[in-house]
This record gives C-alpha cells, structure tokens and sequence, in this order.
C-alpha cells in the first residue's frame, strides 16, 4: 500500500458566524491557533481512497459531494469527509438533518482540500497500518449523565511506517469541546492539541472524532483555555503507543473500496415530543446541564412544529485499508453503540462520527432523554438501526477480501 499526507490552513473571515452553541450570537474575531484540512491517501493497483479531516463543526453532503468531484479529478477513486466537529470553527450548516454548506465557506474548503490532497499524492510512499488502542482515563465522561465520574475512554491509534513511523492518525470518541460558547477565536481545539503532542518534524500526525454523542471533557476540563487543551492532548499523548510494527502480509496491505448501506430513519413527531419533563432527569446541580437541557427541549419543540413526514435517508459505509475497516456514521452516534460496532465485527473496526454529511444525533432505545436525545431529528431507536448498518457494511468489505 502507498500512503501520503497533506495538510492546509482554512481560511478564515472575521465576522462570520459560529457554530456549536445554541447561545452564541457572535461571530469570528481572531485565531488562537489555525484550522486545518488534512488529506490521507491509501493507494494499491486497483484503488485510492482519500479521507478528509477538516476542522469544522460538520461537514454536509453537498460539501461532500463537491469534494468527492474534485479529487475525482486528482485521480481518488473513493473519498470520505471528516469534521472534527470543533466548537471554535465557522459555521457549516450544523443543524439537525443537515443544512447547506454556508457558500464563501465551502469555496475556502474545496481550495484546502485540493491543495492539500495534491499534496498527499506527491508525497505518497509505501508503508504498512498497525492499529493500536490505549484507555484512557481522567480526560472525559459522559455529558449529561447522573453519573459525571471520568471514564476510560477507548483512543484507537493507526500507525503509519515503513522502517520508521511516518505519520499517526488517533481517532477519539469525545467531544472536542474545550473552549467555551464566549470564545470568538477559531480553533481546532482538543483535535488541534492532540496533532500537535504526536506531531514531530519528521512525523504528521491527523486526529480524528469518533462516536462521541454521549461524551465530552464537561467533567474532567480544569479550565477552558490553550494551556487546558495542551493539556488534556498530553493526557493522550501519554497513553498512546507510537512504534513501528514491521510488515504485514501484502494481502493486508491492500485498499478495499467503500462500501455503503442505506437506511432510513424515521423523522421525530409532535407525539415523542409532547409529555417531556421540563426539567433534566436525576435533577442536577450544575447549572449548565439545566441550561442545555432547556435549550435541547426549545429545539425539540421547534423541529416536531415543522412536521416532517419524509425519512431521513442515510449512507453508513465502510472501507478496508490493510489490517484496519474504517466505518463512516455521518451522525453522531452514542459511544456504547460505536463501541457495539466493534464487538459485532472485531477488535480492528474503527467508527469515524462526522463524517460525510451531518444529521445530527441518533438517540439509542430506552434512553432518558438528554440534549442529545431531544435534539435529534429522527425517533429513538435510530441509533441501533445505524450500527446494524455499519456492521452489514464491515461484513461486506469482509466478503469481498474472502472472494480476491
């Protein structure tokens, strides 16, 4: 397999809006560290497959699919898009069931891309994947929960190398959400400072965000700062395991190309609205949970008034770069359920959330309600259905490896 990487800032416009807080009413002022649009290239004989990570909020299937056609033209077979779903970035249509890519924002972003994957191509060379996965505890918890102990959280961690590591790409399920609602400065926030604790001048580093609905820094942040983020990035830094593995068998080395699985999902009614408790269950102490949860029940309201009757239509996919299966949810998905994903299809699955469009969160069966459960667009359950998704699409990048 032949890999390359590329990276560009994206630029930025003073005064433009922000995304990420329902409560934030100003826009862009400055930057406290740039946004970046990395590109990884994963090539054999028979196919190339590009994944994006870019630093925003979201990314929506229009921007996808103009992305999709500009590396078409570069000669990438396949393409995934990836937010790292930064609260420090402009706003990129973030909304529930997805919006329109804001259009200045989604010329800057093509012209990143690009660049960035022209990038990737020259500089591709032959190497070998090694998936690692480390715990790691103090650095989140789950958001809303009774419970605000910090869990050990599950970083996966793809190496990259020949006879030395060339790049790492860590893929973590928690919410990069450092820096607060009042912040006006962009950032790529926990992402930015966990690229820059890995990244040496001789290795890149790219992180990336999985199935992290449910879970944040919330109750394990010290502080809402640079200095708190850098911290927080050592915390991983310093659980996770960079070394070379030696080579794979050539059969593990190849790309197998993208395969999808459509689902359709149910959009929330007036009903599963209607005789929700005002206020958060367990009655919480801290303030901002009460808030949040407000604001979660104000936008239920709002999206069962629109009456949709049509059904969100889904792609959930999946793609096999040597010894690893990467899983595309464009969503947010809970951890327990990414976590699901795994132990249906095995220890070498990886979930990416954020990536190739933006419906928003996909609530789980039976689940308290949460602002992550009211504000999302679609019915309880529809995050089972998109796991059972994932796990057909593993299956079949599994088959089509058997049949070659």
């Amino acid at each position: 397999m032949r890999v390359g990487h590329g990276a560009r800032d994206l630029e930025v416009v003073p005064g433009e809006g922000m995304g990420g807080y329902a409560d934030r009413s100003q826009g862009v002022e400055g930057v406290l560290d740039p946004l970046e649009v990395h590109v990884l290239t994963f090539a054999d004989d028979a196919h190339r497959f590009a994944l994006v990570v870019a630093d925003l909020i979201c990314v929506n299937t229009d921007i996808v699919d103009r992305i999709r056609a500009g590396l078409l033209d570069l000669g990438v077979d396949s393409c995934w898009v990836s937010a790292t779903h930064t609260h420090a970035s402009p706003e990129a249509g973030c909304t529930p069931g997805g919006a329109a890519t804001p259009p200045g924002l989604g010329v800057r972003l093509l012209e990143a891309t690009v660049a960035a994957a022209k990038t990737a191509l020259a500089d591709e060379q032959d190497a070998a994947l090694a998936h690692t996965r480390a715990w790691v505890p103090k650095l989140a918890g789950r958001r809303n929960a009774d419970d605000t102990a910090p869990m050990e959280i599950p970083v996966d961690m793809i190496v990259v190398a020949d006879d030395d590591v060339v790049g790492v790409i860590t893929i973590s399920p928690v919410h990069p959400t450092v820096l607060p609602a009042a912040n006006r400065d962009v950032s790529a926030d926990l992402n930015g400072g966990i690229r820059r604790s890995l990244a040496t001048p001789h290795r890149w580093a790219v992180a990336v965000t999985g199935a992290a609905g449910d879970i944040s820094t919330r109750h394990t942040r010290a502080g809402r700062s640079a200095a708190e983020i850098d911290r927080l990035a050592a915390v991983v830094a310093s659980h996770v395991q960079i070394e070379a593995h030696g080579e794979y068998e050539s059969r593990r080395n190849a790309v197998r190309p993208p395969v999808s699985r459509t689902v359709r999902l149910e959009p929330k009614s007036a009903a599963d609205v209607d005789g929700l408790p005002d206020e958060p269950p367990g009655a919480p102490t801290d303030e901002r949970t009460r808030v949040v949860y407000e604001q979660g029940l104000q936008l239920a309201r709002d999206l069962a008034a629109r009456g949709r009757v049509d059904d969100y239509v889904v792609d959930v996919q999946a793609v096999g770069l040597g010894e690893v299966t990467l899983v595309a949810v464009p969503a947010e998905l809970f951890l327990a359920l990414g976590e699901s994903i795994r132990a249906a299809t095995g220890p070498d699955v990886i979930v990416l959330g954020y990536t190739n469009g933006y419906l928003g969160y996909l609530p789980s069966r039976d689940t308290l309600p949460t602002y992550e459960t009211l504000v999302s667009p679609v019915r309880p359950g529809s995050g089972e259905r998109i796991a059972d998704a994932a796990v057909r699409a593993v299956q079949a990048v599994r088959r089509s490896e058997e049949r070659e």
